[in-house]
């Protein structure tokens, strides 16, 4: 199971950066600080291996938004390599590294180094690219050949359809070829177990056609809605779930109104006051933060209900969008019982509430859940411009450790309320 990510010359991130995933990982920090960029990551490497054929990073990903290698590599240098770390926890593999260099006048990348730690026998194996012709799709290039840091007489020819590694050569040491082969493994189960919502989700549709259910929820939320419209024909425990959540946070039930039309199954995810009139509506007339929510609770509850895999790794940004202040703590403690599950999960979380926070600390303190279950990022910038990730663990009071926790931290509430205050002392 994937247990971290970093990244080296990657966007705002001039210097290593290092992310420790646990089963809620939190993001904070102030706008343009880096958090997107980070969060996007992972959500980048998954298309970079399902998806990527010719270059190892999926530029056409969602995650890039448009940009290319250019504006994926850190504006604060000249280096034209970008580095991103995997790790994981109960594999052959312990870590993968990359060195990606840019090839502009080739218009592609090349994987310039890869090095791979072997778990069970600490051996570190790494490849260093020979320069030479351009590497197209399914054509291989010559690498050096490094064992624990020492050159082996061997060389490699390897390929790479994105990040995944295949070993060319007739040749080759069992060491390295057990480790390569298990790299590709593992990096095929990472991408398929990893799920990625972004900030802002498409309202679901009025009326849909029923296709028998989607294969996951896209990054804008599509597929939540075919995906609870099966879920009600097999039992309803993951609708059932997520009409509980709207009715404890919002006070309206959801349900599933079917009909047919010309020959054709349809459906709709429609929400009725659970203390008013039996008035149903679909969700997109019910306003913004509804729709908005639909997608972050049901992914929530499917990861929960094990339906996404017996791993599943969960990425969300600012998922209380929309949402009301005073629901933003019924969320959180949604997160924290998902994050208490009897499914083993990860899941990084990007958020500006104060609310949140404030019911994952409370979380801890009631012993639902637990402090190593629960880290927090701060990003902030530099004196320089770049982004830095600074780590804060909390005790069993729900206590930042240390002095990590940056000051002033969520104090503007403070600050108004006090200018208030004064303001109208001056004009009595």
């Amino acid at each position: 199971m994937l247990s971290g990510f970093s990244a080296e010359n990657y966007r705002g991130f001039l210097d290593l950066s290092e992310v420790d995933l646990r089963p809620l990982t939190l993001l904070f920090g102030y706008n343009s600080s880096g958090k997107s960029a980070l969060l996007q990551l992972l959500p980048l490497i998954r298309d970079s291996i399902l998806l990527s054929k010719q270059c190892p990073l999926a530029i056409q990903s969602t995650a890039v938004r448009g940009g290319s290698f250019a504006d994926l590599k850190s504006k604060f240098t000249s280096s034209p390599v970008l580095s991103i770390g995997l790790k994981w926890d109960d594999e052959l593999v312990h870590s993968a590294r990359y060195e990606i260099r840019d090839l502009p006048e080739f218009r592609t990348q090349v994987i310039e180094r890869i090095s791979i730690i072997n778990r069970r026998t600490g051996d570190v194996v790494s490849a260093l690219w020979v320069p030479g012709l351009p590497i197209d799709d399914f054509v291989s290039a010559r690498y050096q050949l490094l064992l624990n840091g020492r050159s082996s007489e061997h060389d490699l020819d390897l390929r790479f359809r994105g990040l995944v590694p295949e070993i060319v050569s007739q040749r080759t040491p069992s060491v390295v070829s057990v480790c390569f082969e298990a790299l590709a493994e593992i990096l095929q189960r990472t991408a398929e177990s990893l799920h990625w919502l972004q900030a802002l989700r498409v309202p679901p549709p009025r009326h849909e056609v029923f296709s028998g259910g989607a294969n996951r929820i896209e990054a804008d939320g599509t597929g939540v809605t075919q995906l609870l419209a099966y879920d009600e024909i097999t039992g309803g425990r993951v609708l059932n779930d997520v009409s509980q959540w709207f009715e404890e946070a919002t006070r309206h039930r959801l349900n599933i109104r079917k009909g047919s039309f010309a020959g054709k199954e349809l459906f709709s995810c429609v929400l009725s006051p659970s203390d008013g009139p039996a008035v149903e509506m679909e969700i997109m007339d019910t306003g913004e933060g509804m729709g908005q929510m639909l997608p972050v609770v049901g992914l929530l509850l499917l990861a929960k209900h094990g339906q996404l895999g017996s791993h599943p790794i969960l990425s969300f940004e600012h998922p209380e969008l929309h949402l009301h202040p005073s629901a933003h703590s019924d969320l959180a403690r949604l997160f924290c019982r998902v994050a208490a599950g009897s499914v083993p999960l990860k899941m990084l979380v990007e958020t500006h509430s104060e609310n949140f926070l404030l019911a994952v600390q409370l979380a801890i303190v009631k012993k639902e859940l637990a402090p190593d279950a629960v880290v927090v990022y701060w990003v902030r910038q530099s004196t320089q411009g770049t982004s830095i990730v600074d780590r804060v663990e909390f005790d069993e009071l729900g206590r930042p450790k240390g002095d990590a926790w940056p000051p002033d931290v969520f104090a503007e509430a403070n600050e108004q309320a006090r200018e208030l205050v004064l303001s109208r002392d001056a004009q009595s």
